[in-house]
């Protein structure tokens, strides 16, 4: 497809975020759910943009966290998500603009979720799946992070969360920017259309256009 290997290349950069997320969570840096998701949202900014933006072949990439916030327990009771991801790809033979919805859990990869929090997870999911069945978890660990989807999770009765998800952060980010997962319902990262705790923004543009002012028109 195109831009094949600009993805490829961006993935593993979203992959190098994500353990330098789950690094700090290792050595204590973060230690509680919040704490981490903020972390993350911030490492993948950092890891796709850099310290302007990226250019990678024919692409330029940016990333934009346009939420970050605490003290909003009562939004994810009504969403089931930390994290809204809502990415742009503006290219002549690849155009799209999607979202997707994420809850984050911190479970290590042998441990056995309780009972009740294996059914406030699924209430979770059932929240998320609510609204777009491009919705995921984020599974924390300290020897790193592992992604599944929630409609899975949600009809699942095994409370073995870390063997649930089953893609490396490497699969779901590329499947992410290949376009094969995500909602094009979910059109905009502007909070007030969805408001969840954290939300980043990524953005793809063709290197001889104009990049996209995205976060500029929301702020209008």
């Amino acid at each position: 497809m195109a831009y094949e290997h600009e993805i490829w290349e961006a993935a593993h950069r979203a992959e190098a975020g994500v353990h330098n997320a789950m690094s700090a969570y290792s050595d204590g840096t973060f230690s509680e759910e919040p704490a981490i998701t903020g972390g993350l949202v911030m490492a993948l900014r950092d890891a796709i943009r850099g310290d302007s933006e990226i250019a990678a072949g024919n692409l330029v990439w940016s990333a934009h966290i346009l939420r970050s916030s605490r003290g909003v327990a009562a939004e994810e009771s009504i969403y089931g998500a930390d994290i809204l991801f809502h990415v742009i790809f503006d290219a002549p033979d690849l155009r799209y603009s999607k979202g997707l919805l994420v809850q984050a859990k911190r479970v290590e990869p042998e441990q056995e979720m309780t009972t009740a929090a294996h059914a406030d997870l699924v209430d979770q999911c059932n929240k998320m799946l609510s609204r777009t069945s491009a919705a995921y978890i984020f599974d924390y660990a300290r020897s790193g992070m592992r992604c599944g989807s929630a409609m899975a999770i949600q009809g699942s009765s095994d409370r073995h969360l870390y063997r649930q998800c089953a893609w490396t952060p490497f699969r779901f980010f590329w499947e992410l920017f290949r376009c094969f997962v995500g909602d094009s319902h979910i059109v905009s990262a502007d909070p007030a259309d969805l408001p969840i705790p954290n939300i980043l923004q990524l953005i793809a543009s063709d290197r001889v256009r104009e990049p996209i002012t995205e976060r500029a028109r929301l702020s209008e």
